[in-house]
């Protein structure tokens, strides 16, 4: 039996099958297991699939947790797994292939025998939520028991009946669309006040507190007790702020609390269920799960246009989501990959698909992020949306400028093959060679001796803002499109990470740090961060409200954190800005309609009122005022540059970067990936694009195999509007 780990090679997590590292490619296919028809279908696009170089593929488990349980006795029939059988007429065709299992854990709706015998067990929404089926409550002790069970079954049958020769792994899928996320904050709607999650958070309390003086006194509630059956807030407990967008910890510290203890939970149970997997195979097969959405979970039903047409369109999943206890999984010895959908910020031509995830923090955390390209090409049917191309060339080069960030991060892919249900989403021959060749650069790049981060640039990302701020995502929408519209184009690589990574000294020295999200310090971390970043010529560039919140609401800290001193206004409005110094290096060869900012309604509003900085940009806010929103102190050791709007240009954030002293690969603005060995470009305008080299080396196209230059540090290449190219630079050819 082969056996499948995760484990360092040449400085980035790889798959390693039977002690050798492999290129992580998945096809999966919906035939034969993901429709309820049990009668078997040809299948050619799995021969397709494994005519290009693919032998590792996925399937949606066949058998539901509701179809495998037994309401009489309370366990699971292994005979309801017999449909896995039909895995070996795919090994027949395919001798090598391998699967990963798509589990899902979760019982549902009313006709599901678990849910009528355990409804106490389920998740409590808030009264106006309105349409949903029941699901246990992620803190059910009797769900969590019971769906380790059935993974354990599962994996018993597996062994029991010849097939575990042909399992990769396990993705145990939790929530509503597998992904660990309910219903309910996609609606903003509260929750959970079932019996078990009223339990768990008393349990957590205790922990976190130790008696109940310490949780009145921060509370600010002489009245409250670990044994009282309502301690998960009420909806308007927590969706109330008390300064537009901001909670203030010392009223509203309940609230903060419960969000928190969802993170934990989650993550607790996701760690749990990969254990339970992990060790039911012999730690032979991988496991992992939908996790840690902490860079994209800003969106809504309303955004995918899914369920009712009143869904929310103006709240952020993220604080009700519990995907912020990301820190805690990463640390998880049981849980070999995460993965998430690529980016729905801008898939489309021209556009970019990066990971929901800080995606350098689960690769410094060991971990392999395996990317869902779920990608709707030109054969999906007319108005699939989500960037959908509409010919094979638009699908060619997506699907490039797709392979290229996954070798340039040193992650893995599956991709799903459901457009239809009889699949087909690839099915031209122009684009299987596309996947053949893609597979050669990436086992090639396995071989190359350094795949470190090359970046200098890092995004730090704090899993936990959201529990301090107002579930509306006045600020969360445009800061996440700065990501695909500024970040990407801004011509120098970037590692996304988490906050938790730099406080805790898990994160590598960066020139240039971009703060996105980091409302939330305390003095004891605002003076670590100085540390961090005071010193050695370090830039940090700081958006909207940095450091606002501590054990209370003040500008004072956020003057303490950057070494800016701000003014707030309290009131509601859009901020933009325009550059009104082209004096500054930074601001000298950008256009005279740099603009950017959002009409989303920001409170506070903050501009800058500080004499010992220097103003590059005004920013516009409510009475028209006018007033310093763009500045830079620099001193000897750092500089720290301040925003106070968000949705930064690539040509802002590029030349920030330059000043910093950051290697520019490219002043183009188109999307660029890169690490020691590749870049790669995806177009939205056709020209002659120049590219500068780290150091003198060689250059390739590496699906055509085109020599572009000969020992150089810059060469200019021609690309076309829409086109990708992924060049390798070394002393010689990659293959």
């Amino acid at each position: 039996m082969s056996v499948f780990e995760v484990k360092d090679h040449h400085g980035s997590p790889t798959l390693f099958m039977d002690g050798q590292p492999v290129f992580t490619t998945i096809y999966l296919t919906v035939r034969n297991f993901r429709n309820p028809d049990t009668g078997w279908q040809p299948d050619p696009h799995f021969e397709e699939f494994r005519n290009a170089g693919f032998h590792f593929y996925s399937i949606e488990l066949p058998t539901r947790f509701d179809d495998a349980y037994d309401a009489a006795t309370g366990s699971f029939n292994p005979a309801a797994f017999s449909r896995l059988d039909d895995l070996k007429r795919y090994v027949a065709i395919d001798p090598q292939a391998r699967f990963l299992l798509r589990v899902g854990v979760e019982p549902r709706g009313e006709q599901s025998a678990w849910i009528r015998q355990h409804r106490d067990q389920c998740e409590v929404l808030e009264e106006r939520a309105k349409g949903i089926y029941p699901t246990p409550s992620y803190a059910s002790k009797i769900w969590l028991h019971d769906a380790a069970e059935f993974i354990r079954t599962l994996i018993r049958y597996i062994f029991e009946h010849g097939l575990s020769d042909c399992i990769l792994g396990y993705l145990i899928c939790g929530g509503d669309s597998s992904e660990w996320v309910k219903i309910g904050p996609m609606e903003d709607w509260a929750g959970d006040f079932s019996l078990p999650m009223q339990q768990e958070f008393s349990r957590w309390l205790k922990s976190r507190y130790g008696d109940e003086q310490s949780l009145r006194t921060a509370w600010d509630d002489p009245t409250v007790s670990f044994d009282r059956h309502n301690l998960v807030p009420s909806p308007q407990e927590q969706a109330e702020t008390d300064l537009f967008l901001f909670k203030d910890p010392r009223k509203r510290r309940k609230a903060i609390d419960h969000f928190q203890c969802l993170a934990d939970l989650v993550a607790g149970d996701i760690d749990y269920l990969c254990s339970v997997a992990k060790e039911a195979c012999g730690r032979a097969h991988l496991a992992g799960a939908f996790y840690g959405y902490v860079q994209e979970i800003v969106w809504n039903n309303g955004f995918f246009g899914q369920r009712l047409a009143d869904a929310d369109v103006a709240h952020a999943a993220g604080a009700r989501s519990g995907h912020a206890g990301l820190k805690k999984v990463l640390a998880s010895p049981h849980i070999d990959f995460l993965s998430s959908p690529y980016s729905y910020g801008f898939r489309g031509v021209g556009g970019e698909g990066s990971f929901m995830s800080p995606q350098e923090s689960v690769r410094r955390a060991g971990k392999l992020w395996i990317s869902e390209e779920d990608m709707r090409t030109h054969l999906w049917p007319t108005g699939s949306y989500y960037g959908q191309t509409h010919n094979t060339r638009e699908t060619a080069n997506v699907l490039k400028r797709q392979m290229a960030n996954l070798i340039t991060h040193g992650a893995g892919a599956w991709w799903c093959d459901w457009g239809k249900p009889t699949g087909g989403a690839f099915a031209e021959p122009e684009l299987m060679q596309v996947f053949s060749s893609s597979l050669e650069i990436g086992r090639a790049a396995l071989d190359l001796p350094d795949r470190t981060s090359a970046s200098e640039v890092a995004v730090v990302i704090d899993a936990e803002s959201s529990f301090y701020r107002s579930t509306l995502n006045n600020f969360d929408m445009p800061s996440w499109r700065n990501h695909a519209w500024g970040i990407v184009r801004m011509g120098a690589p970037v590692d996304v990470i988490l906050l938790s990574d730099l406080l805790e000294g898990r994160a590598r020295d960066y020139k240039f740090y971009f703060f996105a999200n980091t409302v939330h310090f305390s003095a004891a971390e605002r003076e670590l961060v100085k540390r961090i970043l005071r010193r050695d010529g370090k830039s940090a560039l700081w958006v909207y409200a940095p450091g606002f919140v501590d054990e209370d609401l003040s500008v004072e800290h956020c003057a303490d954190l950057t070494g800016i001193r701000l003014r707030m206004t309290p009131r509601q409005w859009g901020a933009h800005i325009y550059i009104s110094n082209f004096e500054h290096p930074i601001t000298r060869n950008l256009p005279t309609s740099t603009f950017w900012g959002t009409d989303m309604r920001l409170g506070p509003l903050f501009t800058v009122n500080d004499p010992d900085v220097t103003t590059l940009g005004t920013v516009v806010i409510n009475q028209g005022r006018c007033e310093p929103g763009f500045v830079i102190r620099a001193t000897k050791e750092w500089t720290s540059v301040y925003s106070a709007a968000p949705n930064i240009p690539a040509g802002v954030l590029r030349e920030l970067a330059r000043h910093a002293g950051v290697h520019i690969y490219s002043e183009s603005e188109d999307v660029m990936y890169a690490d020691r060995h590749f870049i790669a470009l995806h177009t939205v305008r056709a020209g002659a694009k120049t590219i500068r080299l780290p150091h003198q080396a060689s250059v390739w196209e590496a699906y055509s195999g085109r020599l572009v230059a000969a020992q150089c540090e810059e060469y200019i290449d021609h690309m076309e509007a829409g086109a990708t190219h992924l060049y390798y630079y070394g002393r010689q050819p990659l293959t």
